[in-house]
């Protein structure tokens, strides 16, 4: 314990002193000045890498945006008692400022790993800036890309890209950063909480990003999907992606305070008494219930009454007596009620779920259904499902390859979108892309408007007045609606 201790400690003193570094750089001449030869002036690219994981982790994975707003988007997570999509000035702008403030410790990580001649971490933090860039741009569309992280050069004011742009980007650099991953020098130190070291598990996390930035962009722009999707998938020595939950990229917790998961952090409840209002969420309860699936009880607490029951958004949803505190199931213990969980980046279920989308699609070659389903038994498996109970799920009518009503691109996307649990800003990007599982009900602060829950995040309030380039052609309406994502080709929704 003490050692734990002691490391948790040293670790803190790191993040902090790159924290004071980056805060300090503003100040370029300064210590040329000022330097005390007792005190160290650089901080190791380990270090800031570390702070950088850290500060995307809290943004995307936080219970305000990842169970409130974008886990509500999604059809995975509610909170009982507020019933909208509430939307809070000063809550708006620490997201925003929270993912640009991710992104810049990436981009010093990156300077300071190729000043220290290491290219290993180097392509790490790339990845991981570009990971990062692609959840931001599917928040709010445009963005500052090209132009940000340059004002040491003299810009000021980013010019804002489209996403057809940033995602040009992001794979140009998750390519760059695949390749030196398979010529790197030097370790990546005590800075990877993910994958500890291992340079192989981050070339499969780095490769599965691409394969899902290629998909999400494969309906607006098949060619260089295609192209993205055949690099990899026939190149597996070169580009080898993830295929066991050994390789998922989770940030595991030490679970001693103030060191514990964010979840629990928020609404857990060691003595299994959770009083909290974020809850699960009608769709997602739905989904579980009507397939029979052995992960319902993982996911989704039993009510006051001893039933599943998720809160439901309509017109009518604050007055309707199911959505009370006592009939709203609560979130399971894995995932909401654990010091020691983890924070999900990704995981292999989700890579075998593109893949099987990618050959049903004719992107690639090889047996879509075996992709399927081994993204729906990885899932299981992670999950800690028994062998028999997932042979048994695989038989449900809605489950099995071409069973039932559904499409097997409909089962693809929607078991997808059951093991992207935890990981809502990737949940509800799908559903927007794939309009699976249908959600034909919006907030009833907005049901009589709209039927589709919202499009976008709004743009930050000090984006907007402070920056110059801020775009003028971007609609937003009722605050999280107008401006379709470039990738959301849905037709008829509003």
């Amino acid at each position: 314990m003490k050692i734990i201790m002691k490391t948790i400690s040293k670790i803190k003193f790191l993040i902090l002193a790159a924290v004071l570094m980056i805060s300090n750089s503003c100040t370029k001449n300064f210590e040329e000045m000022n330097v005390n030869p007792n005190s160290p002036t650089v901080v190791p690219a380990t270090n800031v890498f570390l702070n950088a994981t850290t500060s995307v982790m809290y943004t995307l994975f936080g219970e305000r945006l990842d169970v409130y707003y974008a886990g509500s988007y999604a059809g995975q997570t509610a909170a009982i008692g507020f019933g909208d999509y509430e939307y809070r000035v000063d809550i708006n702008n620490s997201m925003w400022r929270g993912m640009y403030r991710s992104l810049t410790y990436f981009v010093d990580a990156m300077r300071l790993a190729k000043e220290e001649h290491n290219t290993s971490l180097y392509a790490a933090a790339l990845t991981m800036k570009a990971y990062s860039a692609q959840q931001t741009t599917d928040m709010w569309g445009k963005i500052p890309y090209s132009e940000a992280f340059l004002m040491e050069e003299g810009i000021i004011y980013p010019k804002y890209d489209t996403q057809q742009e940033v995602y040009t980007a992001i794979l140009k650099e998750l390519k760059e950063a695949a390749d030196s991953l398979n010529k790197g020098t030097g370790s990546m130190g005590i800075g990877d909480w993910i994958y500890k070291g291992n340079i192989e598990k981050w070339k499969k996390f780095c490769n599965s990003t691409r394969l899902r930035v290629a998909m999400r962009m494969s309906l607006v722009d098949e060619t260089t999907a295609k192209g993205v999707v055949s690099e990899i998938l026939n190149d597996p020595a070169t580009y080898p992606i993830m295929t066991e939950n050994s390789d998922n990229a989770y940030f595991w917790y030490p679970g001693i305070a103030p060191d514990q998961e964010i979840w629990f952090e928020r609404m857990g409840a060691p003595d299994g008494n959770k009083k909290d209002q974020y809850r699960t969420n009608s769709v997602l309860v739905n989904a579980l219930k009507d397939n029979n699936d052995p992960r319902l009880p993982v996911y989704v607490d039993k009510n006051k009454y001893g039933n599943y029951n998720g809160y439901r958004f309509y017109y009518g949803q604050t007055r309707d007596t199911l959505n009370n505190g006592n009939n709203v199931s609560h979130i399971g213990d894995r995932f909401g009620n654990d010091p020691k969980g983890f924070s999900p980046f990704m995981n292999c279920a989700e890579v075998h779920f593109i893949i099987a989308e990618a050959i049903q699609r004719n992107f690639a070659a090889g047996n879509a259904r075996t992709s399927y389903e081994t993204g729906i038994i990885r899932s299981l498996e992670e999950n800690k499902i028994g062998a028999d109970a997932i042979a048994a799920f695989l038989t449900q009518p809605e489950v099995a390859w071409g069973g039932g009503t559904t499409t097997n691109l409909h089962k693809i996307a929607f078991q997808k979108w059951i093991a992207l649990f935890k990981q809502s800003v990737e949940a509800w990007s799908e559903s927007r892309r794939t309009d699976v599982p249908l959600m034909d009900q919006a907030s009833e602060n907005y049901a009589l408007k709209h039927n589709r829950p919202p499009f976008r995040l709004a743009y930050a309030d000090e984006e907007k007045s402070l920056n110059t380039k801020f775009p003028t052609d971007v609609v937003e309406n009722d605050i999280f609606y107008g401006t379709q994502m470039w990738w959301d080709t849905r037709t008829g929704i509003h």
